[in-house]
């Protein structure tokens, strides 16, 4: 009779503590995000959502905040830490000078394309670990497709084109532009359309997939392909770093094991695929930079990328660290574009066997 007292008492107890378990309130969590909710970019977002709920079982539940409702690009990060967010996505080029080391990967360093840019951008990370990113939980750095010099006003062959036009751009791809020839202004994305229509830039030096994600294809006129100084915009999608200590070892191997550095990959070139197809539909004319002229382009891109070793080394980094990173992320892109090729991966720029007819 007590074993079975016993027994009974064991299996109440275990009963409740399951039960109590099952019961337990789901982790919330707010994710922040600047772009337009239709973007593909918060389209992605939501994938990696309802994939996280799915894969901690319910633990986790998001609130997600588009289009800078909870944070807007420039405070993203910030607001990230302060945990106004407790995830956010936005990139390096709102807060220049607070990621000093990662904004190598914003360099004119000859990035072909989306695809290899998100890969070599993570590779550069977990390789160096910089410390700019101490104060948050990094789940990935991703990559914008490469910057285009898209105009409104007048077609851009050469570098003589250039002068006199105002071009948006912000931190090294305002330097890029400025080295090019042209005035850059910085303005927020979102802006940007009306800008132009109101002229008060002549074009934006940005990605393919914008004609789509910000509706560029309505008033640009021009695309002038500049692959060749191989530029992009760095992102990230972090984790507050609180949040992310507080999370259940079996959440945090969820997070951990999570492709994001593929999908984003992915998803990136898929969509300057889409904004490329998208330009064509529209009548905007594409134009190739001559091998000669491509060339130029090139020679006027590296005082940037001196610049960033000469600002660096007065910073007090070691020149010959600054200049291993450049070459450490050049070979990653050599690596790279070769896997691209035995993938069979079209992408819209970069050498021409492996781009978009």
């Amino acid at each position: 009779m007590k074993k079975l007292i016993f027994f009974t008492a064991i299996f109440y107890l275990i009963s409740f503590f399951a039960s109590s378990a099952l019961c337990a309130p789901a982790i919330e969590l707010k994710w922040a995000n600047y772009f337009p909710v239709v973007a593909m970019q918060s389209k992605i977002c939501e994938e990696f959502i309802k994939d996280l709920e799915a894969k901690t079982g319910g633990k986790v539940k998001f609130s997600f905040f588009t289009a800078g409702t909870l944070l807007t690009a420039p405070k993203m990060y910030d607001g990230v830490v302060q945990g106004i967010a407790d995830i956010g996505f936005s990139n390096i080029g709102y807060t220049v000078g607070r990621f000093k080391i990662t904004e190598v990967l914003d360099l004119p360093l000859g990035f072909p394309n989306a695809w290899v840019s998100n890969h070599v951008v993570n590779d550069f990370f977990r390789k160096f670990k910089p410390k700019d990113w101490d104060n948050v939980h990094v789940l990935a750095l991703h990559a914008s497709p490469i910057n285009v010099m898209m105009t409104a006003t007048k077609p851009v062959r050469k570098l003589e084109d250039l002068k006199g036009l105002n071009i948006r751009g912000l931190g090294y791809i305002a330097d890029v532009v400025s080295a090019l020839g042209a005035t850059p202004r910085a303005i927020p994305t979102p802006e940007v359309y009306d800008a132009i229509l109101k002229k008060v830039v002549d074009g934006v030096y940005i990605p393919m997939e914008t004609f789509r994600a910000f509706r560029y294809a309505e008033v640009i006129k021009y695309t002038t392909e500049c692959w060749p100084i191989g530029q992009h915009y760095t992102f990230y999608l972090i984790m507050n770093k609180d949040t992310w200590n507080k999370l259940p070892d079996d959440v945090k191997k969820v997070f951990n094991e999570y492709p994001f550095e593929d999908k984003l990959a992915q998803t990136w070139n898929e969509i300057d695929i889409d904004g490329k197809k998208l330009g064509m539909g529209k009548g905007i004319q594409f134009i190739q930079l001559s091998p000669d002229e491509a060339k130029r382009w090139t020679k006027a891109a590296d005082a940037v990328v001196e610049k960033y070793v000469k600002s660096m080394v007065s910073a007090g980094y070691n020149e010959k660290d600054v200049r291993g990173w450049i070459s450490f992320v050049k070979e990653r892109i050599d690596y790279w574009t070769k896997k691209q090729r035995e993938l069979k991966i079209k992408s819209t720029t970069g050498p021409e066997d492996v781009r978009i007819k």
